[in-house]
């Protein structure tokens, strides 16, 4: 294929529906940056925006491949056949995004609770930094993977919303907060400096958990409009 007389084409079926880069992107939900990419040949359209790009301009799927009109129409089952492989790849993204989302929940949630069965009998937060550590770096790997390949969001029953994030923000900073206070008093500490300390430490959880929350469905958001 020719990429760049591709690029041609799409930005000339562009100027015929007198749009701007920036007008067709919304359109098609991606960026303008990824509609310049397509017209300058640096890159090629997703097979479902491919189809989205046929419909709406009213051109065969063929055309745009070759980069001119031809006078053949696409066959009607072809067409199909193509959106349901679109479809399918689409499907056996998330089932294997979903696969992996499980598998590493479930390792971080039995690891974490081990490292706060060893903090509540201990008392002693040394102990188990360096566990805390490697569980939180692991962490911060798996996401960054999931987000450089677009689907820190794929495949999982929850959308990420404000609503969402705030509620697992506050959960998990309710836990966290719990396991703190049980460690202060253990440790000697008098129960209204342990209400306060465990207090300030639930707010500071949650604001920075809903923040690092909304960070990542944005970037992965992102993401995911760029690599379309």
């Amino acid at each position: 294929m020719d990429m760049k007389k591709i690029g041609c084409f799409l930005k000339e079926l562009r100027k015929e529906k007198h749009l701007t880069q920036e007008q067709l992107a919304e359109i098609l939900l991606v960026s303008g940056r990824t509609v310049s990419r397509w017209e300058t040949g640096t890159n090629c359209p997703d097979l479902s925006v491919l189809i989205q790009i046929a419909e709406f301009c009213h051109v065969e799927i063929k055309e745009i491949l070759d980069g001119e009109r031809k006078k053949e129409k696409m066959d009607k089952e072809l067409k199909e056949t193509l959106t349901k492989v679109a479809d399918y790849n689409r499907l056996e993204k998330e089932q294997a995004a979903k696969a992996g989302n499980t598998a590493f929940g479930l390792s971080f949630v039995l690891c974490a609770a081990m490292i706060v069965i060893q903090l509540t009998l201990l008392g002693n937060l040394l102990l188990v930094a360096g566990e805390t550590l490697v569980l939180l770096a692991g962490g911060i790997a798996y996401i960054g993977i999931m987000m450089h390949k677009g689907i820190w969001e794929t495949g999982s029953r929850f959308t990420s919303t404000p609503l969402h994030d705030i509620l697992i923000s506050v959960v998990c900073a309710g836990l966290s907060a719990a396991v703190l206070a049980l460690v202060y008093l253990r440790l000697g500490a008098s129960a209204s400096l342990t209400a306060r300390v465990a207090l300030l430490f639930f707010a500071g959880i949650t604001l920075v958990g809903f923040l690092v929350l909304r960070m990542l469905a944005c970037l992965s958001s992102k993401r995911k409009r760029a690599d379309s």
